[in-house]
């Protein structure tokens, strides 16, 4: 039994041997996904955009949140006037229309936050053949995020290189409300 425990274990031991001369020249590179996500020129003009947008948003439903407590509010005032018939007609009618705003509301703030992951998209697709001829050029075959390694040397980052040639390729994002 121990001696064909020791077979499997060296049978084991040459084969990592052999898959690891396959990759004898491996050269590992590091980019700070973060930094590229908030430095890039494509990613500072992208957040200004939506930031507008958003406050754009938020006082449109502030503007709407006020009609409907102000409607609310009526309706409360006019329970002690009207018919509880014609009251209970109108209560319906605002709930229906309270949930039909909050509907809306919760779709705008989705929409921003569509807006904030297209555009996160855009920028890491652009950046993609970037890394790839990037790495033809410095002959890197892993390239690691920086939050995933747990020590590296700052020559092994290229993140200053991709954020200028991304700059070049793409100095803006088209942001849009649809």
């Amino acid at each position: 039994m121990k001696s064909l425990f020791i077979a499997i274990l060296l049978l084991f031991s040459i084969n990592l041997n052999l898959h690891a001369a396959d990759y004898s020249e491996t050269s590992i590179a590091i980019i700070d996904l973060n930094k590229i996500l908030t430095e890039s020129k494509a990613a500072e003009k992208a957040g200004k955009d939506i930031d507008n947008i958003s406050t754009n948003i938020q006082d449109e439903m502030k503007i709407s949140d006020d009609k409907i407590i102000a409607e609310q509010q009526k309706l409360i005032e006019q329970q002690a006037i009207i018919a509880p018939e014609a009251f209970e007609i109108k209560a319906g009618e605002f709930e229906t229309k309270a949930k039909l705003y909050e509907v809306e509301r919760q779709e705008k703030l989705l929409k921003i936050d569509q807006i904030i992951q297209d555009a996160r998209n855009t920028i890491l697709e652009s950046m993609k053949p970037i890394l790839e001829s990037l790495s033809e050029e410095l002959e890197i075959t892993i390239i690691l995020e920086k939050g995933t390694v747990i020590l590296s040397t700052d020559k092994m980052d290229i993140t200053d290189i991709v954020l200028k040639r991304l700059n070049k390729e793409l100095p803006e994002i088209e942001i849009t409300l649809n």
